[in-house]
């Protein structure tokens, strides 16, 4: 009979078998956390939401649990056409509840794929359960990806509203010295009015797109702050990654001006 350490060493080896042909990523960005059972998805009372996830009756806004449902449905069909990737579900434990906003993900998923409403994902799916925000969604789920194959992803397509997508392709990738043409950007937003869209595109302008401008690694005010709030604490990114070069740029705070890129060469960078 095996003991535990042998038991989990098995799962382990079971695990790096079922991922180790894949080199593509495909990365769920959550924004909320599931606290339901089953087929209840679309109940928000089901969601722990911020006030501007919820429906408006006013005005017959629709909640952001569809979306954040349509986010699931994309990124499991995106690898039902790529049999070498992997599908990732990247957010941290950024409420009170016990399960992380990547675990709650995973509980609509399976519930999909148990009533066969998704299929061919079996062994293909994982969980990124400490990102706080989208540039940690990017680095941590690549971070995850090697942890898992043995590997760096060789292509990554992130799943996340399409008013964010310039923010990962022009502010995440650079600062992590993430190549361009390995990354694609998924978007898909609520349903919008023209007045809806304005003023979201303005408050992700304010309040993510500049600050990343002036922050590139989200370490200062304030974006340091909207991570404390999720619970994030810099001493969780001790144990994401053996490479000294990543520690170094988990560590690095943007130099003097906080917007100087980090000095290093990064694994995944071509010579």
């Amino acid at each position: 009979m095996l003991d535990g350490r042998a038991l989990m060493a098995l799962t382990d080896d079971k695990q790096r078998q079922r991922f180790e042909k894949c080199t593509e990523l495909v990365v769920v960005c959550c924004h909320a956390t599931y606290i339901g059972k089953r087929d209840d998805w679309l109940d928000n009372e089901s969601w722990i939401l911020q006030s501007f996830q919820n429906a408006d009756l006013a005005t017959r806004k629709p909640s952001d649990v569809q979306t954040f449902i349509a986010h699931i449905t994309a990124g499991a069909m995106l690898c039902q056409t790529k049999f070498d990737s992997v599908l990732m579900f990247s957010g941290g434990r950024t409420t009170d509840s016990d399960r992380s906003e990547a675990q709650s993900y995973d509980v609509i998923l399976r519930d999909m794929i148990e009533q066969e409403i998704i299929l061919g994902l079996k062994g293909r799916i994982a969980l990124e359960e400490n990102a706080t925000d989208s540039y940690q969604n990017l680095l941590f789920s690549i971070l995850r990806f090697r942890e898992l194959t043995g590997r760096y992803p060789e292509y990554v397509t992130v799943v996340t509203h399409a008013f964010k997508e310039r923010r990962f392709m022009e502010l995440h990738a650079a600062a992590i010295k993430w190549p361009s043409s390995r990354l694609r950007v998924q978007g898909v937003n609520p349903p919008f009015t023209l007045a809806e869209l304005q003023q979201v595109q303005g408050r992700e302008y304010e309040l993510a797109h500049k600050p990343f401008i002036d922050d590139p690694f989200g370490v200062r005010s304030p974006l340091a702050e909207k991570r404390k709030a999720r619970n994030w604490n810099p001493s969780m990114g001790d144990g994401l990654t053996e490479d000294e070069s990543v520690r170094q740029l988990l560590r690095w705070d943007g130099g003097a001006s906080g917007q100087e890129p980090f000095p290093g060469r990064l694994p995944w960078v071509d010579e």
